[in-house]
């Protein structure tokens, strides 16, 4: 009876040895056949879970990745588009300031108006560009409004809002791949400071305003100076505030005009009766330089009022190109951190991939070395199995 059970036992023991040794084959055969070290979550359940978390990284770096491509390309385009913009306004400029030469027939200051309609014409349609995917460039946020009207009166107006459209590049990290028409385009720094001038000169006059600030920013007044001829060939100004007098004294270029935290800056040559009126004015619209040239270039050039408005539109028309410059400078900044973000993910990735493979990738020259050892240790089994397949009774006689 003894006997009958040992020989159940040694049967079964090395029945099963062997089903174990064919699990490990089988095993490294998979892991040779894949290049794997973790077919399965139950091969390692720790490792397994880790790699699991090291490849959603990995997704999510590639998702940022194509995030950052697609901000780039729109972030070109935005480029491109401002750089042109920047164009047509030291093209305005340039045609403006020829503009003021008196000595222009009829006929060229007639081309001249003609070119700069021909650059408002063309600056409105560049401001009302559509991109690949039939959306507007300058909108903000509003894609499918068309940002810029022009009215009949030649009166430009903003449809699209003020904000951007960010796309998110890292964990952390939004980068703008906009800018609203409204910032780029009539929001530009006045060159003269806090006010528009409107210029009332006399026949001969050089009178041109340089600056006129405010540091009291809650001052809503219009300020006007009328310049009178003085003794010794100096001239005395009269300041008026909102059509009431607040000051008289004698006009001193080196010194300009104050009162309270209004500072006046005069340059050229006055004449008695000249006049300039301040109208608060922090910001410019590029649009409205354009109208305000075309109808100057219909005037005679003789005037001085005219010549003194000219050159202000020139001067909007730099403004607008400094401001045009600083904002594709932006743009670069931008474009300069997705490439940032970009190589940052490049290194992590990097980082992973190598993590993802110490757990899962197979280490071939060590993984045939165990197939050998598990093929033999196989064999043995099964021939260990064979032996006591044969033994019987007739044995032990």
């Amino acid at each position: 009876m003894l006997t009958r059970i040992s020989s159940f036992h040694n049967y079964q023991s090395v029945q099963n040895d062997i089903s174990r040794q064919e699990a490990k084959v089988h095993q490294n055969s998979a892991q040779l056949a894949s290049g794997k070290k973790l077919l399965t979550a139950g091969d390692d359940p720790v490792a397994a879970l880790y790699a699991q978390n090291l490849t959603q990284k990995k997704e999510e770096l590639r998702q940022y990745s194509d995030t950052i491509i697609l901000a780039r390309n729109r972030l070109e385009r935005h480029e491109v588009a401002i750089a042109n913009a920047e164009q047509f306004a030291d093209d305005a400029k340039r045609s403006v300031m020829e503009m003021i030469n008196g000595s222009l027939a009829p006929e060229d200051r007639y081309a001249h108006a003609q070119d700069v309609k021909g650059l408002a014409d063309n600056f409105l349609n560049l401001t009302n560009m559509l991109d690949e995917s039939g959306n507007y460039l300058f909108s903000g946020t509003k894609p499918k409004t068309q940002p810029f009207f022009r009215s009949n009166d030649g009166t430009v107006a903003y449809a699209g809002d003020e904000y951007q459209r960010n796309l998110k590049v890292s964990g952390s990290i939004e980068v703008a791949v906009n800018d609203s028409g409204s910032k780029l385009f009539t929001e530009i720094k006045n060159p003269f400071g806090d006010y528009d001038p409107q210029y009332a000169l006399q026949e001969g006059s050089e009178l041109l305003l340089s600056k006129a600030t405010n540091t009291n920013y809650t001052d809503p007044a219009t300020y006007e100076i009328t310049f009178n001829a003085a003794a010794n060939g100096q001239y005395n100004y009269e300041l008026s505030k909102d059509g009431s007098t607040v000051k008289t004294a004698q006009f001193d270029p080196s010194e300009g005009i104050k009162y309270e935290g209004v500072d006046i800056q005069i340059r050229g040559q006055l004449k008695a009766g000249d006049t300039i009126t301040l109208e608060p004015k922090k910001t410019i619209s590029i649009f409205d330089s354009f109208k305000k040239a075309q109808e100057l270039a219909l005037n005679d050039v003789s005037d001085a009022s005219t010549t003194a408005e000219l050159h202000q539109v020139t001067d909007e028309f730099h403004a607008a190109f400094i401001h045009l410059s600083q904002a594709r400078a932006e743009v670069g900044t931008r474009q300069n951190t997705l490439d940032q973000q970009e190589m940052q993910h490049q290194d992590f990735d990097l980082t992973i991939s190598k993590s993802l493979s110490s757990i899962e990738d197979l280490d071939y020259a060590q993984a045939v070395i165990e197939f050998n050892e598990n093929t033999r240790a196989l064999q043995a089994s099964q021939q260990a199995f064979g032996k006591v397949k044969d033994i019987t009774l007739f044995n032990y006689v």
